[in-house]
């Protein structure tokens, strides 16, 4: 399962990503804001560790309960970050959550909009569902912006709904519908 698009290409990951992911991620400029991990010490991350994770990422998607796809630049199959999709419910509503991270040192160049877009299109050409979300906390303004450049639209804020940092937060609800 694969959608190319204009610079990118989502993909699920393999193990002969193990290179380039740990060169990517250790690539990473050091946090820009509190939602950037920024650099991540990747020095005793294995490829047997690695390749764990694939076959972890793989049985999700075999069971239809979270897809992973690579983002690969396609001048150079650079990793630049991933994508994902949780499927919240099948049967009549058909309905996912998407998430979206970009390696930092990638930000600014329209990848993190590309990517989402890209994400929208596998939801409803392959995965063939109706609803797509994002689901981003209130100060998350590049996040905002991302899921607004790519077509979403904001529905509402969801009051104390995903807990973090100890305690229950809002986060505004934006949605995309297949049709």
């Amino acid at each position: 399962m694969k959608i190319e698009m204009e610079r990118i290409t989502l993909r699920p990951f393999i193990k002969e990503d193990f290179e380039e992911y740990k060169k990517q991620i250790s690539s990473r400029k050091p946090a820009q804001h509190q939602y950037d991990e920024g650099y991540i010490d990747l020095r005793g991350f294995t490829a047997e560790q690695f390749e764990e994770k694939m076959i972890r990422f793989n049985k999700w998607a075999e069971d239809d309960h979270i897809y992973v796809f690579a983002i690969l630049r396609n001048e150079d199959q650079a990793i630049l970050g991933h994508v994902d999709m949780l499927i919240l419910q099948r049967d009549e509503t058909q309905w996912a959550s998407g998430g979206y991270a970009l390696n930092n040192q990638f930000w600014g160049q329209g990848y993190g909009t590309e990517s989402l877009r890209g994400l929208i299109r596998m939801a409803f050409e392959k995965l063939n569902l109706h609803r797509l979300e994002a689901q981003i906390n209130l100060d998350n303004t590049a996040s905002i912006k991302t899921a607004e450049k790519a077509g979403m639209a904001y529905e509402c804020t969801r009051k104390k709904f995903i807990h973090e940092n100890g305690e229950w937060t809002d986060h505004l609800i934006y949605v995309i519908y297949a049709d």
